[in-house]
């Protein structure tokens, strides 16, 4: 597994609850999760994801992996005393990790993108389940960012973050590989959907809410960054003005796309 770039702070606790209930809609809306059983949470992280999940399905059963200690002990803190009963939470790696019961559905939303062997995972988690099981996974592909008008800074900083996470071991444009992915990993009946969000002044409040979560989750590695050379104070600055004042344009538009697969074995 690569090295989390966002690091394991309080500060990173309480945006990736934001980041989860923002981008809610977006994720769930296109997935097609079993109401019932059991289902494999795969890098739960703080349980900004599992808490919906028990939302949204609450009769599911839910077993939450993560390889840090520290990021299921925040994810505890947030689940609701009412299902605490449906969540196990376990710390492993997901490259070894064997399950006791079969599971009839597995998960994960923005963490193969963290991981150095997203295959292995996939290989292993697909001995975790039922044969039928499904599973559903949302990713990043993050070379389909687009904003205008276009700032030299913005994209420097993109490319830097991108490449900061490749030399961490990441893959931030692993959303184009899940299909590939999957189908060496041995599953079939392989769905897989680019989700297009295009945001402009037709919605000027939910384009000022965009640039302003996109610019949380730049800010989150920034300090990171700025240590080991990759971008500087001022790009940060700029960047930050550009984005925060997006809303101010006649013409801005802001525009990315995640990836989201479904397959079964």
């Amino acid at each position: 597994m690569s090295t989390y770039l966002h690091g394991y702070s309080r500060i990173e606790f309480e945006r990736l609850q934001h980041q989860a209930n923002f981008l809610a809609e977006s994720v769930y809306s296109n997935l097609h999760i079993p109401q019932r059983g059991n289902l494999i949470e795969m890098g739960c992280g703080v349980g900004a994801q599992t808490r919906i999940l028990l939302e949204r399905y609450p009769e599911l059963h839910i077993t939450a992996i993560d390889r840090t200690g520290e990021q299921i002990a925040f994810a505890k803190e947030i689940i609701p005393e009412k299902y605490s009963s449906q969540v196990d939470f376990i710390c492993a790696d997901l490259t070894d990790y064997k399950a006791e019961h079969l599971a009839d559905a597995a998960f994960c939303c923005w963490m193969l993108e963290h991981a150095s062997d997203p295959s292995s995972i996939l290989r292993q988690i697909r001995k975790s389940l039922k044969p039928g099981a499904t599973i559903h996974i949302t990713e990043v592909q993050n070379n389909s960012l687009q904003v205008f008008p276009r700032s030299a800074d913005l994209e420097d900083y993109w490319n830097s973050y991108n490449r900061m996470q490749l030399d961490m071991q990441g893959d931030p444009f692993v959303g184009v590989k899940l299909q590939s992915l999957l189908h060496h990993a041995g599953f079939e009946e392989i769905v897989i959907r680019p989700q297009l969000k295009l945001f402009d002044q037709s919605n000027p409040e939910l384009l000022d809410e965009t640039c302003n979560y996109w610019w949380r989750l730049l800010e989150s590695a920034g300090e990171e960054m700025q240590q080991r050379g990759y971008i500087s104070a001022e790009k940060r600055k700029k960047t930050g003005e550009h984005l925060l004042n997006l809303k101010n344009e006649k013409d801005a538009v802001f525009s990315f796309t995640f990836i989201q697969a479904e397959a079964k074995i």
